[in-house]
């Protein structure tokens, strides 16, 4: 009786670690997107944003509205870049890119995913 309570005892043990590494994993993922900018169901005022392909949506809409000037990891696949302000370049994971001029919407490759953009200031 004994040998199996410490089995049971470790085993609880284990899956509590196990659910707070992984809530804290995703916590930080959580945070770490929200830092570079939000979803939204267009593209706001100031902002460079690039929307999703094959109209599928954020939690909060198909555009992901960029915060800030500079470097910002992507990973996935987008099908028009917009911008509302100052231009900027969406690096794809072949190597190529695209630039959107300031005050301009333009067509993206759908195909191929971005794995950047940089925000131009």
């Amino acid at each position: 009786m004994r040998i199996s309570s410490r089995i049971v005892t470790f085993t609880a043990t284990v899956m509590s670690v196990g659910g707070l590494a992984l809530a804290s994993s995703s916590i930080a993922s959580h945070a770490q997107a929200a830092a570079g900018g939000y979803w939204a169901r267009g593209c706001d005022a100031g902002r460079a944003c690039i929307e999703l392909s094959g109209g599928r949506q954020g939690p909060g809409g198909p555009w992901w509205n960029v915060d800030g000037c500079g470097y910002h990891t992507i990973n996935d696949h987008y099908r028009r870049g917009s911008a509302h302000g100052n231009g900027f370049d969406v690096i794809y994971a072949d190597g190529r890119w695209d630039r959107v001029q300031p005050w301009s919407t333009r067509p993206l490759d759908p195909g191929n995913l971005v794995t950047s953009v940089n925000v131009l200031c």
